[in-house]
């Protein structure tokens, strides 16, 4: 079975209907930011953003994916900041309100988070060094973190994976396929 991608048109339609949903939840008139539109937006690390204004901003990066539950769970995300207002950042207020309007990013499959960050385009790959010499490809970043750049292990504090001791991490440029 071929599953259709998510154009621009499904992506206003799934704000349009989540919305319609949320309000059944919590009348617009009680949010702190009324909704107002959709737009689109190309950010490095994030699916979505809201702003002051009441506008929802969707990656472009979803487009041409099946990421349809890791979508909806970013709109529900993002109108969950607008009826909590901004200020509450990700507080427990803001966690209340998102439970409530069902954003639930946790049981999302993994390969849908993969085909936004394939399409992102991230600057670098992070990866996990061992004793052993192997190495593991953990995540691709836009940026350096200092938490890797500046890992020191010691005799007891230090990083593990599957109880795997890790000696140090490593960035590396993204080298773009050609076909």
């Amino acid at each position: 079975m071929i599953e259709k991608v998510i154009d621009w048109t499904w992506v206003e339609q799934e704000y349009q209907r989540i919305k319609f949903e949320l309000e059944t939840i919590e009348p617009l008139y009680k949010w702190s930011i009324s909704p107002k539109g959709i737009l689109k937006t190309t950010h490095k690390t994030k699916y979505g953003m809201a702003d002051r204004q009441g506008n929802v901003h969707i990656n472009q990066a979803f487009i041409n994916t099946t990421s349809y539950e890791l979508l909806e769970a970013t709109i529900r995300h993002e109108f969950a900041h607008l009826c909590v207002g901004l200020q509450h950042g990700h507080d427990a207020v803001f966690k209340a309100k998102a439970q409530q309007f069902e954003a639930h990013f946790r049981s999302i499959n993994k390969s849908q988070h993969q085909q936004i960050s394939n399409n992102i385009g991230h600057k670098y790959e992070l990866y996990a060094s061992f004793k052993d010499g192997e190495e593991l490809l953990l995540k691709k970043v836009q940026r350096k973190h200092k938490k890797y750049t500046q890992y020191k292990p010691t005799v007891f504090h230090y990083l593990t994976i599957n109880g795997k001791k890790i000696v140090a991490f490593n960035y590396r440029d993204v080298v773009e396929k050609k076909f």
